[in-house]
Order: C-alpha cells, then structure tokens, then sequence
C-alpha cells in the first residue's frame, strides 16, 4: 500500500468547505485539525465553541489548551462531510442529513469496523445521491476526560481513500492532516484484524490493552483468539500487510495504557461497535462456511451484557 501526502491549502482563497458530523472525541480532533478550513458542524448538543488540550503530558502546568469555534451547518455546500460517530449511527446520520447531502461533494466515514460502508454506499445509490464515498482509518489518539475535556492523547497518522474506485482520485484534496490510501480496504481489513482480538478481550475481562499479555489466562485467550483471527482471514483471503498474530502482540504492548473503546463503552453501559468488528467478521465466516466459535462466544456473551442494560 502507498500512502500519498496531501498537502493542506497555501491560502484563504483555498479554504476547503468542511462539516464534521460527531463530535465526540475523535470528532472534536478531526474538527480541530481543519479548524482553519470554512468549518461546519453538525452536532446533536448544537455546539458550536471547541476546546482540545493538545497535550497530554502532566508537565505540561497549566495544559495547552485549544479552543475554536464552527457554526452548524444549515445545508451550506459542502467539499466534505466527515462522519465520525459510531458505525451504528452512520445510516441514521445520513438520513438527518438528507436534504443537505445534494450540496455535498464527498462523504468520508471515519468510523472503527466494517460493514457500515457497504450500508452507507446502498443507502447513498437508493437515494439518489451523487457524493463520492470516502472512508478513512486513523491512529490518533484522543478520548474525553472525566470533566468533558477532549485531550490529544496520540499523534497518529489518518488514511483515506474511495469507497469504490473510479475516475480520477489524484486530483481530490484531501482535508488537513490526512493521506491518500491506494487500497483503503486493506487498511480496514488490517485495523479489523486486531480490533477484532483487542476489542472484545478486553471488554470480557474489563481490562486496558496491556494487561491482555500480564496473566497467563489472559494471554492464553489472547494468543487463541489471534490464531483463530488470522485463520479466518487467510481462509476469506483478506490480505494484511503484516503477521497478525505478531501484529496484534505489539498493538497491545505499544498500547499498554489504552482503553479500548468497546472497553470504554462497556464501562459506560453503551451500545458497543461489536456486531460492526465480531459481528462482521462472524458474517463472513457463516457465508463461506467458516467456524469461529471463540469469536463466537466473546460477541455472544458482551451482546447478552449490552441487552440487560
């Protein structure tokens, strides 16, 4: 996979026409790196002023702090809608955001998962919508302080590409701080990959990244669920860009502190993003007569969690 550097625009005159819809964390990070495009929100709170402590380091007295503003979006057009809520939210986003979407150039999800492009790409052809579909995957770091505050936790690297290819994608300029994907569905088959053994191991024992590898139950359940993860993908002939099993090892460890956000959600009694990361992967194991039974279980037994909620 080659990643393209997409520089941001030299001038005012160039200012891209942005909305970011979701402005949870990763939202609020999103809308900050384009703070200094013709930005829109579209958020449920009708928020309009933004903070985001761009330093997580406790040296850091008082803490670097942030704030812009973006009104909300009243339909004006748009070059991009960047949609950051999660994947189960993504069609009903869309359907709010209807009437807009005529003056909308490119859709871009930014979501964990999958499943909910393929939903969003139907839904877009039945309704007669022209907007190219983009979709991203990111490795930035941020998540929501205890008193509201959203901190930068991580400088990552954000990757977008097209949905389905056709035309010329060179010429589309891609909103600050993100690069061009020649194959994004590698990039959401890899982060699927080890979102689908972190994730829902540590919402089963309730744990951070880390700890995953500090027990011998837990690392016994994390080395067989990784086994049988790369199984299926070399069976569904997904391809990754690295060993899986190595991979998944060394997302954990250099992610030892980290929270998952399925973790998150399960601590917080939230609908989780499991049937777009278990539950997609289970999919297509069934359609192609594959068995995955410890995926299986773990999907099974957070699912039953989330419905005593």
């Amino acid at each position: 996979m080659t990643n393209i550097e997409i520089h941001p625009p030299q001038s005012s005159t160039e200012r891209q026409r942005i909305v970011v819809a979701g402005l949870g964390a990763l939202g609020t990070l999103i809308a900050w790196h384009c703070r200094f495009e013709a930005l829109f929100t579209h958020n449920r709170q009708q928020q309009t002023e933004f903070s985001l402590q761009t330093s997580a380091s406790a040296s850091d007295t008082p803490p670097k702090v942030d704030t812009f503003s973006a009104p909300l979006w009243r339909g004006e057009e748009a070059d991009w809608l960047i949609v950051t809520t999660k994947a189960a939210a993504t069609l009903e986003i869309l359907s709010d955001l209807k009437d807009h979407l005529k003056n909308t150039s490119r859709i871009l999800l930014l979501q964990n998962g999958m499943g909910q492009q393929e939903e969003a790409s139907a839904w877009l052809e039945q309704n007669g919508i022209n907007a190219e579909l983009w979709i991203a995957s990111s490795t930035e770091g941020a998540y929501k302080a205890d008193n509201g505050t959203v901190i930068y936790a991580g400088k990552g690297q954000t990757v977008a590409g097209r949905w389905q290819l056709s035309g010329d994608i060179g010429a589309a300029q891609l909103p600050p701080a993100m690069k061009l994907a020649t194959d994004i569905k590698q990039v959401l088959h890899e982060k699927l990959a080890i979102n689908a053994i972190i994730n829902p191991l540590t919402a089963h024992y309730r744990c951070r990244n880390g700890e995953l590898l500090t027990s011998s139950e837990k690392r016994s359940d994390f080395n067989a669920l990784s086994i049988e993860v790369a199984t299926l993908f070399k069976e569904l002939n997904w391809k990754t860009g690295f060993d899986i099993q190595q991979q998944a090892a060394k997302v954990a460890e250099a992610t030892a502190q980290n929270q998952s956000s399925t973790f998150q959600d399960v601590l917080h009694q939230r609908r989780t993003e499991l049937p777009y990361i278990c539950g997609y992967l289970l999919q297509h194991a069934r359609k192609n007569g594959l068995n995955a039974p410890l995926t299986e279980s773990l999907y099974q037994s957070i699912s039953a969690l989330e419905a005593a909620w």
